[in-house]
């Protein structure tokens, strides 16, 4: 099962499918382009809000992996597939 974590500046979203996380991430893109815009978050673990983006906001997106049964999945320590994606809007100009 995995987890998505967004870390938008100093708040924590909490996803369990990948393609709402798809859709904010495109979302977010888009309002930093725009020089600011709010994006709307829903289908996180929060209740569902409006965050303003600009080419400033910190974002961060975590990958997080968790195994439905921790001891019958015979995984070695430190093999994971455990990623995450880091928004660098420099890079989008």
């Amino acid at each position: 099962m995995q987890v998505f974590h967004v870390y938008i500046d100093d708040l924590r979203f909490t996803f369990v499918d990948r393609a709402p996380v798809e859709e904010l991430k495109a979302r977010i893109v888009q309002a930093s382009r725009n020089d600011g815009d709010f994006v709307s978050i829903s289908q996180s673990s929060r209740p569902p809000s409006e965050i303003f983006v600009t080419a400033q906001t910190r974002v961060r997106i975590e990958t997080a992996t968790i195994p439905r049964d921790p001891v019958a999945s015979g995984a070695v320590a430190g093999e994971d597939d455990d990623d995450a994606f880091w928004f660098d809007f420099d890079s989008l100009a």
